[in-house]
């Protein structure tokens, strides 16, 4: 016991207290950076928005699924994304102009003061390049097309999914012998009727 309890005692004396000070300051995120994850969580917005929209006219109206259309449905929502970048923009420009000549400190969250007007610039910086880079992927047929095959691929997985949940509840107590074969057939069945419906629209 005495050989552990000097072990015990020489690590607490080698323990320093923790000193904030002598860590590295954080360096500010750059322009580019901060443009490149704004973007990434717009792709996903949009992705999200195209397969919902995929779910609903699929399950609900007699339309095929047609690429141009959905494709348009994309660049729909990434305008969309755009206009809310550029009045994020106006706003901040509103911001930062009130805060120019307000001294002394802030009293809460949003009110804006001199010491405030070099972040304002940089989210001002942001929002305007937000918006120009999200309007050149509006006119990005190859981009828009990514974002219609993901979009497709995930309302593809969450409609099969439901199918297959479906069908294990309602096979609840029946003998499940032959049930992955009856799942494949399943699967074949849906998608030969959509290239049916696909083929029946291209025929109109």
């Amino acid at each position: 016991m005495g050989i552990f309890g000097r072990g015990r005692r020489s690590r607490r004396a080698d323990m320093r207290p923790f000193d904030g000070g002598a860590l590295d300051s954080p360096k500010p995120t750059t322009l580019a950076h901060a443009l490149d994850e704004g973007l990434l969580i717009a792709d996903y917005a949009v992705r999200m928005a195209v397969r919902n929209r995929m779910m609903t006219e699929l399950l609900t109206t007699d339309s095929a699924f047609d690429a141009s259309h959905f494709a348009g449905v994309a660049a729909e929502v990434v305008l969309r994304l755009a206009d809310e970048a550029d009045a994020s923009e106006a706003r901040i420009v509103r911001e930062q102009a009130w805060a120019e000549v307000q001294d002394g400190r802030a009293e809460h969250t949003h009110d804006y003061r001199t010491a405030d007007t070099l972040n304002l610039r940089r989210r001002e910086a942001l929002a305007k390049a937000t918006a120009a880079a999200l309007r050149e992927r509006a006119a990005d047929t190859e981009y828009l097309a990514g974002i219609v095959e993901e979009s497709r691929l995930d309302a593809w997985r969450e409609l099969s999914g439901v199918v297959e949940e479906t069908v294990r509840i309602q096979s609840v107590g029946v003998d499940d012998t032959g049930k992955p074969q009856r799942l494949d057939a399943l699967r074949r069945d849906l998608a030969a009727l959509r290239r049916a419906r696909t083929v029946r629209k291209r025929r109109r």
